[in-house]
């Protein structure tokens, strides 16, 4: 994939390092570290800060309500699912909380963030930054549909070693703050998508974490620019919705690798300033275990 040609300089964010988030079976929606999370969350997307949702106006109140009865809505845990295993209603829900964190300008906020060098791409870095950018992207979501998790497309299955259907005819147009961005895709050949995706079991059959990372790295890259078009340049990609699904399925990877008597639940070796996940206040130790994140993959 195409690297970003702009230059930012990274700095150190100026805030306290966050809550880890952690959700209970008993009070799923509202504790302390829940008003934490969300106090971190709002710094680092200032548009929830400004907004005033349905969801968010529950949240505030949820002392207020009865539990039992939003779960549904409120679940503890995220369920982030196969693209391919999703109800229409699920799809549907999806695309009109993308749609809605697109005209409130977060996914703009998203796509400028990721067009500057925070070095997220080709290191020990591209897991865990994406992993928080996964992250805040879901919780926007959440803003407007809380039960709406991002789905994962796993191109290492051969039933999905293409474009997914569902996905092929939403192209938005993105408004950034310093930019406007139309979708466009030219997606390669299934079997040039079944190639990239054959040097999968080799990467989870590493046994150190620079050793799965470097051909992860490659694969990342690949299947962007076999997507083409807008997800080939990676200062405008995260405006494609495909893009989310694919590095949910890099994370899922990363999360499979980590549990496996391979992965030995390594971590990478980022100390210091590589170890910040810049711009925001998250540090790689934060990334270490997704149930504190919210989510799980089904």
């Amino acid at each position: 994939m195409a690297t970003s040609t702009k230059t930012t300089t990274r700095k150190t964010a100026k805030h306290a390092p966050p809550q880890r988030r952690k959700r209970t079976e008993t009070h799923p929606m509202h504790n302390g570290h829940e008003d934490m999370e969300m106090q971190v969350l709002e710094r680092n997307l200032p548009a929830l800060a400004q907004s005033m949702t349905f969801s968010k106006m529950v949240h505030e109140n949820i002392r207020f309500l009865n539990l039992k009865d939003l779960v549904w809505l409120f679940p503890p845990l995220c369920h982030r699912k196969d693209e391919a295993a999703l109800t229409d209603n699920e799809r549907q829900r999806y695309l009109c909380a993308f749609q809605m964190i697109n005209n409130d300008g977060t996914l703009g906020q998203l796509v400028d963030i990721h067009q500057q060098m925070h070095m997220q791409h080709t290191n020990a870095r591209l897991l865990p930054w994406h992993r928080v950018f996964l992250y805040l992207f879901e919780e926007a979501l959440h803003n407007y549909h809380p039960d709406v998790c991002i789905p994962y497309w796993d191109w290492t299955r051969v039933q999905e070693q293409h474009f997914p259907d569902w996905l092929v005819g939403v192209t938005p147009t993105v408004h950034t703050p310093t930019r406007t961005i139309n979708v466009v895709r030219a997606p390669g050949s299934d079997g040039g998508l079944a190639a990239i995706a054959a040097g999968v079991p080799s990467a989870l059959a590493q046994t150190t974490y620079s050793g799965f990372t470097g051909p992860i790295n490659a694969i990342h890259g690949s299947v962007h620019i076999w997507v083409g078009g807008t997800m080939s340049d990676a200062s405008i990609s995260p405006a494609d919705p495909v893009f989310w699904l694919h590095h949910a399925n890099l994370d899922r990877l990363w999360w499979q690798w980590y549990n496996s008597s391979a992965g030995n639940h390594q971590n990478p070796s980022l100390t210091g300033i590589d170890a910040l996940m810049d711009p925001w206040t998250y540090t790689e130790p934060d990334t270490r275990d997704i149930a504190t994140l919210g989510y799980t993959y089904v």
